[in-house]
């Protein structure tokens, strides 16, 4: 072992604390090797708060660009629905404006509909037009009446 030297000078001094210090170091070096600095951590902060604040913007584009998709489907599917209840309206012998006036959830439902209107129209229908209710014009078809109206200077 070696002997013990008083320290006489303020560079041996300095130069002992020196030593003491540079040992410190490489000792909290070891231990805190691999370890983040306190910038470092701020700094991986910021790139994933940049980060979450891009993913978040994708987010809410995609979010939107659904919406307009769903949107899109849903009035497809009206327009189909449209569709074909005037087909099928149209095939049980309705006018076209009927179509609307269909109930009913799915093509059987519409066509089942559309029947039972068929038939009350053409029972309501199926009479012999009436005749003319105003006596003074005798018996006169329509043409004539409108001949007769023009030619009266009305």
């Amino acid at each position: 072992m070696s002997e013990f030297r008083p320290i006489t000078t303020q560079e041996e001094l300095d130069a002992v604390i020196s030593d003491r210090l540079k040992r410190e170091r490489e000792t909290s070096a070891k231990k805190y090797e691999g370890w983040k600095s306190p910038d470092d951590i701020q700094k991986l902060m910021d790139d994933h708060a940049k980060e979450l604040k891009k993913l978040q913007d994708a987010a809410a584009e995609t979010e939107k660009t659904l919406k307009e998709k769903d949107d899109q489907i849903a009035e497809s599917a009206r327009y189909r629905t449209d569709l074909e209840k005037t087909r099928i309206a149209l095939a049980a012998g309705l006018k076209i404006d009927y179509a609307d006036r269909l109930r009913g959830e799915n093509a059987d439902e519409w066509k089942a509909d559309a029947e039972i209107l068929a038939k009350d129209f053409a029972a309501s229908h199926s009479s012999a037009p009436v005749g003319n209710p105003d006596p003074s014009s005798g018996n006169q078809s329509t043409r004539d009446q409108f001949a007769s109206w023009l030619n009266s200077g009305i």
